[in-house]
């Protein structure tokens, strides 16, 4: 897990993971999970998220339809797909998952969308520029589909 002021240092590395040909030297190599929380009340209240018990598949089942959802089995990495677009749900900040979403429709045509926080936006219209359109989603929603309290 990576922690920071802002995202500029997360995007700083994943640009320069970018520049490398070889696989072993790339950012997400080791670890196939890296989630940036940026040191702010966002970001604790985004390991409050990830704190609830199988918080992955009750976020996307909040999120999606199942008969939208990928269930990881699609060529690239995304969580559904809705009426032709294909979406990543960035919620958690897993900037691992973001490289191979961004590897896999770099050269495809296609609709993609990314959904996130609204904190997350300026990084991810950095890293991904015009590729996709971004959706936001409240993090209260979220905390009281979950049963969580905002802690602020």
């Amino acid at each position: 897990m990576l922690f920071g002021e802002s995202g500029e240092i997360a995007l700083k590395t994943l640009l320069e993971s970018d520049k490398s040909r070889r696989l072993e030297f790339r950012f997400d190599s080791i670890y196939h999970h890296i989630y940036f929380m940026p040191m702010d009340v966002c970001g604790v209240r985004q390991l409050s998220i990830l704190s609830v018990p199988d918080w992955k598949e009750k976020l996307l089942d909040l999120l999606f339809e199942c008969e939208v959802r990928s269930f990881d089995k699609g060529l690239f990495e995304y969580d559904a797909c809705v009426d032709g677009v294909y979406i990543l749900s960035h919620l958690d900040g897993d900037i691992a998952r973001l490289i191979r979403f961004r590897e896999g429709i770099r050269d495809q045509t296609g609709r993609f969308e990314i959904l996130c926080f609204p904190h997350q936006t300026d990084f991810l219209r950095e890293y991904l520029g015009r590729m996709v359109n971004i959706k936001t989603i409240d993090m209260e929603a979220v905390e009281a589909e979950l049963g969580l309290e905002t802690p602020f």
